[in-house]
C-alpha cells in the first residue's frame, strides 16, 4: 500500500510541474487522467501500462506520443481530444481499446499498432489523415458513425470490423485482410481503395461506389446491396490500366452479382466485360466478331437490338427485290404502292422461312438473294430466341 500511494504521490508531482516525459515508464498501478488538460508535448513513447489506464475526456495540447506502449489491461480514451499530431505507432493494447466519440484534429498514426482485444472507435471524428498502416485487429472493431478525412488502412488485418454509417473523404484499403467487414449505409465522398483487399469470411456494402477501385481484389464473399454504381467504374475512367485488368475486374463484379442474384446489374458489368475483352482484342477476327455480336444482341443482353437489325434486314431485302425487279406477283402489273407492300410482305414470309408460294423468285438473283435471306433470317431468329430467354429466365 506504502509503494502505491508513493507511486501516486509522485506522479501527481510529476503532472502538477507539468513534466509530461514519460517515455519507457513503468505503471504499475492503475492511472488516472481522467480529465486532465496537457498543456505541452506528451511522451509516453514505450511505456508499460501493467493495469488499466484512464485517459477519459483529457485533452492533449500538444503532441501526443504513445508509440511502442505496451497497455496490458483496459486502454480508456473515450471524449479526448487530440489538438496535435497523436501517434500510436507500434503499440500493442492487449485488452479492451476505447477511443468513443473521441477528436483527432491532425494527424492519427496507428501504424503497425497490435490491437488483440475489443476496440471500439464509436463516433470518432478524425479531421485530418488517419493511418491505420500494417495495423491488426484480432477481435471485434467498431469505426460506426466515425468521420474520416484521409484514411488509410493499406496492410491492415481485420477480424470483424464495422463501419456502418461512417463517413470518409478518402479511404483506401489496399492489401487489407478481412475475415468480416460490414459498410452498411458508409458514405465515400471520394476514392474508395479496395485493390488486392481480401474478403475471407462475409463482407457487406451499401453504400456508393461510383469512385470505388477494384483491382485485383478478392470479391467472392462480399455483398453489395443497394449500391450505388456508375456505368463505368471508376477506374475504368480514371485509372490507367489495360483492358485485359479491367475486363477481369467487371468479369469479377459480374460473378459477385450472379451470385448474390442481382442479374440486372450482372448483365451490366457483363457488357463492360464484353467491351474491354473487345478492346483490348489483338486479332483482326476477334475485334470484327466481338463488334458484329454487338451490333446484333448488345452482347446477349438486348434482345430488341436483334428485333430492330432483324427489321432492317427485312427492309433491305424488299429494297433489293423491288429495284432488281426478280419477283413474279400473284397480280399482273401491280401499282406502286402494291408493290412495295408485297416486297415487304415476301421479304418478310423469306425472312422467317415461312415460304408460302403465292409470290415466286423471276431471275436467277431473285433465288441467290432468297437463299441468302433464308438464312440469314433462320440465324437471327434463333439468336433472338437465345437473347429473349436468357433474359427472361434471370
Amino acid at each position: 500500500m506504502a509503494s502505491k500511494a508513493l507511486f501516486e504521490e509522485e506522479l501527481k508531482k510529476k503532472i502538477e510541474s507539468e513534466d509530461y516525459n514519460f517515455q519507457g515508464y513503468y505503471f504499475p498501478e492503475e492511472v488516472d487522467f481522467l480529465g486532465l488538460r496537457f498543456d505541452n508535448d506528451v511522451d509516453f513513447g514505450g511505456a508499460t501500462f501493467e493495469k488499466n489506464a484512464d485517459f477519459r475526456a483529457a485533452t492533449f495540447m500538444g503532441f501526443a506520443d504513445f508509440s511502442e506502449a505496451t497497455f496490458k489491461k483496459n486502454a480508456y480514451f473515450n471524449q479526448v481530444i487530440f489538438q496535435q499530431n497523436t501517434s500510436f505507432t507500434g503499440a500493442t493494447f492487449k485488452q479492451n481499446a476505447v477511443f468513443t466519440g473521441s477528436t483527432f484534429k491532425k494527424i492519427a498514426n496507428f501504424n503497425e499498432t497490435l490491437f488483440q482485444y475489443h476496440t471500439d472507435f464509436l463516433r470518432t471524428t478524425f479531421q485530418e489523415e488517419a493511418v491505420f498502416n500494417d495495423a491488426t485487429f484480432q477481435e471485434e472493431l467498431t469505426f460506426n458513425g466515425s468521420i474520416f478525412q484521409d484514411a488509410s488502412f493499406d496492410n491492415t488485418k481485420f477480424e470483424y470490423v464495422f463501419f456502418d454509417k461512417s463517413r470518409f473523404q478518402n479511404a483506401s484499403f489496399v492489401n487489407a485482410k478481412f475475415q468480416s467487414a460490414s459498410f452498411i449505409n458508409a458514405k465515400f465522398q471520394n476514392e474508395l481503395n479496395l485493390q488486392n483487399a481480401q474478403f475471407f469470411l462475409k463482407g457487406y456494402f451499401t453504400t456508393d461506389l461510383s469512385k470505388a477501385k477494384f483491382h485485383r481484389a478478392e470479391l467472392r464473399n462480399v455483398a453489395f446491396v443497394d449500391c450505388d454504381w456508375p456505368e463505368r467504374i471508376y477506374e475504368e475512367v480514371h485509372a490507367s490500366l489495360s483492358s485485359r485488368e479491367l475486363e477481369t475486374i467487371y468479369r469479377n463484379l459480374k460473378q459477385n452479382m450472379q451470385r448474390s442474384g442481382d442479374y440486372s446489374r450482372a448483365g451490366k458489368f457483363y457488357y463492360r466485360e464484353m467491351e474491354m475483352r473487345k478492346k483490348g482484342a489483338t486479332k483482326i477476327k476477334d475485334r470484327v466478331g466481338l463488334r458484329v455480336y454487338k451490333c446484333l444482341a448488345g452482347y446477349g443482353e438486348n434482345y430488341w437490338n436483334t428485333a430492330l437489325v432483324s427489321g432492317f434486314i427485312i427492309l433491305i431485302f424488299a429494297l433489293f427485290y423491288g429495284a432488281f425487279d426478280c419477283l413474279q406477283y400473284s397480280v399482273g402489273n401491280p401499282c406502286l404502292y402494291q408493290e412495295v407492300i408485297d416486297v415487304v410482305y415476301f421479304s418478310f414470309v423469306t425472312f422467317t422461312t415461312l415460304g408460302l408460294g403465292d409470290i415466286t423468285p423471276l431471275t436467277t438473283l431473285g433465288k441467290v438473294l432468297i437463299c441468302f435471306e433464308a438464312v440469314t433470317g433462320a440465324f437471327m431468329i434463333a439468336l433472338f430466341v437465345v437473347v429473349f430467354v436468357r433474359k427472361m429466365a434471370r
